[in-house]
């Protein structure tokens, strides 16, 4: 039977939740073996010890990655460098889907950039991950070899391909370009006609809404973090701030990518302008914390009230307040 059901898949995210429910709606969807990890380094050595000793996994091979970009290890752009690169990589032409919470087209460019097959934004639909996914297993672009890059070809249209390389590569080699075919196993194992049935991506999407009752509570489990974090914060000079600030801007890249996808998308939008407020090298004054304190009392104040949605008027209201707050900010530091 052709699909996913003899295709197994790493799942690799840092977000212990995330992990697991990308798990949940791959083996809903019909892929019976998924592997997850909580960091680059763990994918590294799962990828590493199927190459040499499969039966100590459980699998054979593993067909293609699904990570996200932003870890406290190593990220997934490194591990994404290494299964492009690296002479231990078991598939140089493994598929790789990007996943992140930032959706600017920078980062997408990056992304094509590093050899990724696909990205695709935080927050997410089951439909979603299912399309992207098959689209990335199914990617029948050249693969090219250059100086500082290998990875699927950067132009998408098979009409941007000159002739000739449809023909032959060995003009190309004088110029230190070389293509080599997309390999057609694990296109051919899912089939070319296969489509997820549109019952189980409405039965898969229906499990993953069942995850918002739980959601609330991780949201909780953030916000007493950055509670903690922010009162550690005003104990500390400007200086040593900047660590601990770091900190509360990873959790609001957590709660960023988690909010719209459980129902949530008033979270995400606060979420979101806390982590604008706190990236880069923001100058942690009081005025700074103030500001903080602020987003952390009302991410709080959404769960109390389960404020799904946008919030209509007010919500919106409320986070414009709140992005006019942060740019007064930075504009009083130029």
């Amino acid at each position: 039977m052709a699909g996913l059901n003899r295709s197994s898949i790493l799942v690799v995210d840092d977000h212990e939740e995330i992990r697991k429910i990308l798990i949940s709606i791959l083996r809903d969807l019909g892929c019976e073996n998924v592997l997850g990890a909580e960091s680059a380094s763990e994918a590294i050595e799962i990828l590493t010890t199927v190459k040499k000793h499969p039966a100590k996994i459980g699998v054979y091979e593993i067909d293609a990655v699904v990570s996200d970009w932003v870890m406290r290890d190593l990220d997934g752009a490194a591990l994404l460098r290494w299964i492009r690169r690296h002479h231990n990589s078991p598939n140089r032409f493994m598929p790789f889907l990007m996943l992140s919470a930032y959706s600017d087209e920078e980062r997408v460019q990056k992304s094509r950039d590093l050899g990724a097959n696909g990205f695709m934004a935080k927050p997410f639909t089951t439909e979603t991950l299912a399309t992207y996914l098959l689209d990335a297993m199914r990617d029948e672009r050249h693969y090219v070899w250059l100086s500082d890059y290998f990875g699927p070809d950067r132009r998408r249209r098979i009409e941007d391909v000159p002739e000739e390389l449809r023909q032959s590569e060995v003009p190309y080699r004088e110029k230190g370009v070389r293509y080599f075919p997309s390999p057609k196993t694990i296109r051919e194992r899912i089939g070319k006609g296969f489509e997820f049935d549109a019952e189980a991506i409405e039965e898969a999407q229906r499990a993953l809404e069942q995850w918002s009752e739980d959601f609330a509570d991780w949201t909780r489990i953030h916000v007493e973090k950055l509670d903690q974090a922010l009162a550690k914060c005003a104990q500390l000079n400007v200086r040593g701030r900047r660590d601990v600030l770091s900190e509360i801007n990873h959790h609001a890249h957590e709660l960023r990518g988690l909010g719209g996808t459980f129902g949530f998308p008033l979270v995400t939008s606060v979420s979101m302008s806390l982590f604008d407020l706190t990236l880069g090298k923001v100058t942690p004054t009081d005025e700074c914390l103030s500001l903080v304190r602020t987003h952390i009392d009302t991410l709080r104040a959404i769960i109390r009230e389960n404020v799904r949605g946008e919030g209509g008027p007010v919500g919106q209201e409320l986070v414009q307040e709140l992005n006019v707050l942060n740019k007064d900010f930075r504009r009083q530091l130029q």
